[in-house]
């Protein structure tokens, strides 16, 4: 299908079976988005690098990011109702609590492209382990890493050895970027109403990152995305999707519709509406990745 919708709600009460260990997590949509909710609990010790960018929604209860930023170890709670939008090459370790949901957005990987699987020593000073590799199905390759980690001498010992970086690296951590602050997605909103009601749409996150991350208030849309899906997350009020050969479908509040690359659509959003829309790019050379 060129277009998937989903309420939320009745969605996460569907599959909030999958959201306990030791699954945690349940794919939405699995194309060139990754849309996915999890749960918890889920602390963990070991952190993951991607090229890409991540976002963040904490639906119910809270979580902290553990990253490195700048090559120092720091904690980033996101609390219930907040958005935070991870740069890409940053070192993260998500640790999630009972109780809790969570959706996490993100994109599908390029051919080339590869994540990394990463340990560092007690002080944090050094990398004690690392595995580098092409990511397909994030929860089903990284079970093997982690094993694979618990059964070696770096593991035993808490001291690197020539066994702990295989390869090369494909690329560098980003040291230079400092990561932005959490917020409530709510207090946003009512914060920036009027910008959003007189210019028609405003930038959730501002212009520093690759992702396209946008509120649109009432009007009217046709866009197409030629290589990326598109996420429409209805906040409040209303909308209607139209694609050619595909019914009218109606969007109400909660509403998240994923439209397949490639399709051009219409989306029609009613007085008051408010709809988030999601597009995350690629990155374009080998340049970009170095």
């Amino acid at each position: 299908m060129a277009l998937i919708q989903h309420n939320i709600d009745e969605w996460i009460r569907e599959n909030q079976k999958y959201f306990l260990p030791p699954v945690c997590n349940k794919m939405m949509h699995d194309g060139q988005l990754k849309v996915f909710y999890v749960g918890g609990p889920n602390v963990r010790k070991d952190y993951h690098i991607e090229l890409g960018e991540e976002f963040f929604y904490m639906r119910n209860g809270d979580m902290d990011l553990l990253i490195m930023e700048k090559g120092v170890p720091k904690v980033v709670p996101i609390k219930q109702g907040e958005v935070f939008l991870l740069p890409g090459k940053i070192p993260h370790s998500p640790q999630r609590y009972e109780n809790t949901v969570g959706l996490v957005v993100e994109r599908q990987r390029t051919a080339e492209e590869m994540d990394c699987l990463r340990y560092y020593t007690k002080d944090a000073s050094q990398i004690l382990y690392e595995r580098w590799f092409h990511c397909v199905d994030l929860g089903a390759q990284l079970k093997p890493l982690i094993e694979d980690f618990f059964e070696s001498d770096e593991y035993r010992t808490g001291n690197p050895s020539p066994n702990s970086r295989l390869t090369v690296a494909s690329y560098e951590p980003d040291e230079l970027r400092t990561v932005g602050d959490p917020f409530s997605l709510e207090d946003w909103l009512k914060r920036n109403q009027q910008v959003i009601d007189h210019m028609g749409k405003l930038s959730l996150f501002g212009g520093s990152y690759r992702s396209q991350i946008i509120v649109y208030g009432p009007g009217e849309d046709e866009t197409i995305h030629e290589d990326e899906d598109t996420l429409l997350w209805q906040l409040r009020g209303s909308s209607t999707v139209e694609l050619k050969d595909e019914p009218t479908r109606a969007v109400g509040a909660n509403d998240m519709i994923i439209v397949r690359r490639g399709r051009q659509f219409k989306i029609r959003r009613s007085e008051g509406a408010r709809v988030m829309q999601i597009v995350m790019g690629n990155f374009e050379s080998s340049k970009e990745i170095r």
